[in-house]
């Protein structure tokens, strides 16, 4: 069963409960209504009637004469009208169905009534048949001059009361018309709010399949519920995420099938030279050879930094979190370089303050400032400058900025060196892998860090490395 027909049933369902207990309510109550009016009704009737029998008690109209005009009201008004003694016998009584009636008059038991009371009173009561009825009764208190038990004592007038399920016939044909339009209104509501989230959850569902199949360019529109929307949204940042991650991965195989080229290329020219005899004599056979070795100790490289970068971008690799001091770790590259630098003809300096440690690895911040280092003596020709400078930026953070005075690299490449396989060409040669950068970029943000670049065409470049201060040792 789809979505859209069970959200269409269930509101369904709810309408129809709704409904039928509004209904029972209603007609329970209009039932109590009902009766409360029979019985003012009744009380309104009973008032003429114990006028002609109080004018009876007073000599001015026979009892035979009053009792005639009292059956004929019965029969009119469909009205029962018993005269009691104060036992609660019938002394007269006057029915719908006139004095000729066949059956016992359905007078109220004895325990409803109250013959000691003044004043008038009414109530319900059932018959020795089991007929419901609602009564008003008059007391006569000492309008009959007779002391005798079977003197009048009490006027009652009762009518049917009507039962449940006669009066739950008698509205149901209007309540069943008002049910049915109401249930047809409410069915098209439910079909159009159904409509309104069935419809977006359906649209997010097919540009998913969509997705599914290779179509990565999908946007559902934002519409619906409050929740249906926040679907929307998060369904088109995340089809955004795959597309961009679609694209990354093309980029990738696209990049390592093209540096892989070059060394497999190579690897192969030289082997066939080998066996094909065109490299003959020995001197050529060692250059083929020492060819193929560099190229694969290249792509051992490359592969390595590869599944390395890999490790890093997905969160695999643990870094081990320590305190770290940062003056020392940067002595330590400082005195690696010194031997370079002097081989190069570089001026190499540091500039180091007092600084508080930072939690991180060691190893791996190592790595960090090691390759921007590298990079930095391989851009900067013979009698430049390399220098290594670190402050703490800000409470939070130590900045650590390794500037050189190579060539520097233009504007619109600055966006894209820490991409994989990236390399400034300025010189035109290339040389590394073109992932240092990369790896180095993912070690900082581990760190909590980040990293930047800043240069300017014919003076230099500078990299800005970001590392959040260690509290919790600086506090200890």
């Amino acid at each position: 069963m789809s979505l859209r027909t069970r959200l269409i049933l269930s509101y369904i369902l709810i309408i129809v409960l709704c409904l039928s207990v509004v209904a029972a309510a209603l007609l329970i109550l209009l039932q109590d209504y009902r009766e409360r009016l029979a019985m003012a009704r009744l009380a309104d009737m009973s008032v003429p009637v114990y006028v002609q029998v109080r004018a009876t008690a007073l000599g001015r109209v026979s009892l035979n004469q009053a009792w005639t005009n009292l059956e004929e009201q019965a029969q009119e008004t469909n009205t029962y009208i018993f005269l009691l003694d104060t036992q609660g016998n019938v002394i007269k009584y006057a029915s719908p169905e006139g004095s000729s009636s066949e059956y016992d008059p359905p007078t109220p038991p004895p325990e409803k009534l109250s013959p000691d009371r003044k004043r008038p009173y009414r109530g319900t009561y059932v018959s020795s048949e089991g007929e419901g009825f609602i009564f008003a009764a008059h007391p006569l208190p000492g309008l009959f001059k007779s002391r005798s038990p079977t003197a009048p004592a009490t006027l009652v007038l009762a009518v049917p009361r009507a039962e449940a399920l006669a009066f739950w016939a008698e509205f149901a044909k209007p309540f069943l018309w008002a049910g049915l339009i109401a249930l047809g209104v409410s069915i098209v509501i439910a079909i159009l709010l159904a409509r309104s989230v069935y419809l977006p959850i359906r649209r997010v569902t097919n540009a998913a399949e969509e997705i599914a199949q290779g179509q990565y360019n999908q946007e559902v529109p934002v519409a619906g519920p409050k929740e249906v929307r926040g679907l929307a949204l998060s369904f088109n940042q995340m089809a955004k995420q795959v597309k961009h991650s679609q694209q990354m991965l093309r980029n990738f195989v696209a990049d390592v099938s093209h540096e892989l080229r070059t060394p497999l290329t190579s690897i192969k020219g030289f082997s066939q030279a080998i066996l094909d005899g065109t490299a003959k004599d020995k001197e050529a056979q060692l250059k083929a050879a020492r060819v193929i070795e560099d190229e694969s100790k290249r792509m051992m490289r490359l592969v390595n930094e590869l599944l390395e970068l890999s490790r890093l971008e997905s969160g695999q690799v643990n870094m081990v979190k320590e305190p770290t001091d940062l003056k020392e770790l940067l002595q330590q590259c400082r005195e690696i370089f010194t031997i370079r630098a002097e081989e190069k003809g570089l001026q190499f300096t540091t500039n180091v303050e007092p600084l508080p440690p930072v939690n991180g690895d060691i190893d791996r911040l190592e790595q960090v400032f090691s390759n921007l280092l590298d990079n930095a003596f391989k851009h900067t020709p013979a009698g430049g400058k390399v220098s290594i400078a670190a402050r703490q930026h800000s409470p939070n953070f130590i900045e650590v900025a390794v500037l050189d005075t190579g060539p520097g690299i233009p504007p619109e490449q600055l966006p894209h060196v820490f991409e994989r396989f990236y390399r400034v060409d300025a010189s035109g040669t290339k040389t590394g892998t073109g992932l240092g950068l990369a790896i180095a970029r993912e070690i900082v943000r581990a760190h909590g860090g980040d990293i930047k670049v800043n240069s300017v065409l014919g003076e230099g470049t500078e990299f800005l490395v970001r590392l959040p201060v260690n509290y919790s040792t600086q506090h200890s």
